[in-house]
């Protein structure tokens, strides 16, 4: 088979959740494996809460350049919105933080990061390619992904979740935003 580890906590998920539970134990000195299967940083530094915040701040200066008139201050006609440098703000920012996030600072915590997927074989061990976790507590923090709404003609056209939105260069010129949680919201606002 592969390695066996034996850490007291396994972590599956390395989002805000996974990588909380996984540095907190490392500071206490207790020996963590953590598993990711996708980006470090989870929905949150990569589809979520930080590139969504930078895009509403690229959209409050363009707001700001709009509401100027009222206070007397011209500069023409609104503004001029460059979205391949909107995009590349907000990917600087993702970028900025990710080292926060990264397998490198985790294993310098002194935890065992694992990038694969991971599967139980039974209620204390967890398979992630070919090592073998036998742990003392597993934590599983897997987070979300994206629901497509079964919406008829769905298929037929182009549309964009929170793991694709972000990729955009060219501002789409409008949008539909279905769904009113934190990310529709935001996204509408933006």
């Amino acid at each position: 088979m592969g390695i066996v580890l034996n850490p007291d906590i396994c972590v599956i998920g390395g989002g805000s959740g996974g990588l909380v539970v996984a540095s907190a134990a490392a500071s206490f000195g207790v020996d963590v494996v953590l598993i990711e299967k996708g980006k470090m940083g989870g929905d949150c530094l990569n589809y979520g809460c930080v590139p969504s915040k930078a895009l509403i701040a690229a959209a409050k200066h363009a707001e700001f350049i709009r509401a100027a008139p009222k206070f007397g201050v011209t500069g023409g006609k609104g503004p001029k919105i460059n979205f391949k440098k909107v995009h590349d703000h907000v990917h600087s920012v993702i970028d900025t933080i990710s080292p926060m996030d990264s397998v490198d600072r985790f294993e310098a915590l002194g935890v065992t990061v694992i990038q694969d997927t991971a599967r139980f074989v039974d209620k204390d061990t967890v398979i992630a390619g070919d090592t073998i976790i036998k742990a003392r507590r597993v934590v599983v923090a897997t987070g979300s992904s994206a629901f497509v709404p079964p919406i008829p003609g769905i298929k037929d056209v182009d549309y964009l979740t929170n793991e694709t939105i972000f990729d955009q260069t060219r501002s789409p010129g409008r949008l539909l935003v279905i769904g009113g949680g934190p990310f529709g919201v935001e996204m509408a606002q933006a």
